[in-house]
């Protein structure tokens, strides 16, 4: 009997180990494709779903209408393509509620909490979504035809409409005046180097108290008022406060904004009812409250109550170099945000 060589049993085994290995990278090569397409898809519904939401948020910051919202959100995302395909978002994946910061710097996001200030948008490439599931290349290679990749994204504005309350009685004369019209001034300037325009109103006081500016996003309007205001008389700051309050009713629905009072004074109460019966008022319709004092007779321990049930701050100026800074301050946490 004749038997085989060695050196073909060697090679018909090699050809057989080359064919497997063939396969091998194969299969390997089409799922380095597919993964990549995953990465690929997964980054493209994480930008448009980002896309959607700061749209949807702007959109609602400038009209306050859900609707209108949506609308937006979906018009952006389907300029965005996920695989080739535009994303399609159905209007339930768009959420509207409230975000507030956490210690730590992180935003909880409450559905349905007011006033508004977030959409959270998800963006889907399922197969019961309208864009339908990602198709794989080679998926029924590996037994997996499509890919079903979700993403969340949260965008939140913080509007905020701003009452200025300032003092205007005798004991502001003179160089007093002209600090606190100077920290003004930088108050309205780093309002308007922040990226949204705030809402601001002015209401001044003596014994008696008048509403300056109504809410408007010309901050001209602060400043001019503050040149043609005229000091003296007594110190009534609950009427200061009221007047402030009037204005504060008079702007955005508080469903859409966070509205804030800033109380300055450089004396002490001596016309009127209590501050703090006010600040009850504007804090029962979630008026936060911020006070200021200035210079050594203010009452500091009185402003630091009202600034209390504000749920503010209270801040105390010796000088007007401070008055400013604590005015800027101010401002700058007002400043509206996007968050994701």
């Amino acid at each position: 009997m004749k038997r085989t060589a060695p050196s073909r049993r060697r090679r018909g085994a090699m050809l057989v180990l080359i064919a497997v290995m063939l396969l091998g990278f194969m299969v390997a090569v089409a799922f380095s494709v597919d993964v990549a397409q995953m990465h690929l898809s997964r980054t493209e519904l994480r930008t448009a779903t980002d896309a959607a939401a700061k749209a949807a948020a702007a959109t609602l910051s400038d009209t306050l209408d859900r609707n209108q919202a949506v609308q937006r959100g979906q018009q952006i995302a389907a300029a965005n393509s996920v695989n080739g395909d535009p994303l399609v978002i159905p209007a339930g994946d768009f959420q509207f509620g409230r975000s507030q910061e956490q210690n730590g710097g992180r935003y909880a996001f409450t559905a349905d909490q007011v006033p508004l200030n977030s959409v959270r948008v998800l963006g889907r490439r399922t197969a019961d979504s309208p864009s339908g599931a990602v198709p794989l290349f080679f998926g029924n290679i590996l037994g997996v035809s499509s890919f079903e990749p979700v993403a969340n994204a949260t965008a939140t504005y913080i509007e905020r409409d701003v009452v200025l309350v300032v003092d205007r009685s005798g004991s502001m004369a003179g160089r007093k005046f002209a600090d606190l019209s100077n920290a003004i001034n930088v108050f309205v300037n780093t309002l308007n180097n922040t990226p949204v325009d705030e809402r601001v109103g002015l209401a001044s006081y003596n014994d008696r108290a008048s509403e300056d500016v109504q809410l408007t996003a010309n901050l001209a309007e602060i400043t001019a008022a503050m040149g043609a205001m005229r000091v003296g008389g007594f110190t009534s700051i609950s009427r200061g406060m009221s007047a402030g309050q009037s204005i504060m009713l008079s702007g955005r629905s508080p469903d859409f904004v966070e509205r804030t009072m800033v109380v300055m004074t450089d004396g002490r109460h001596n016309r009127g009812p209590e501050p703090r019966i006010v600040a009850n008022q504007l804090a029962a319709d979630n008026v936060t409250i911020h006070t200021i004092t200035f210079g050594g007779n203010a009452d500091l321990a009185r402003m630091r109550e009202v600034a209390t049930i504000g749920g503010g701050n209270h801040y105390h100026a010796d000088n007007g170099l401070q008055l400013e800074q604590i005015y800027r301050e101010i401002a700058l946490t007002l400043s509206t945000m996007i968050t994701e």
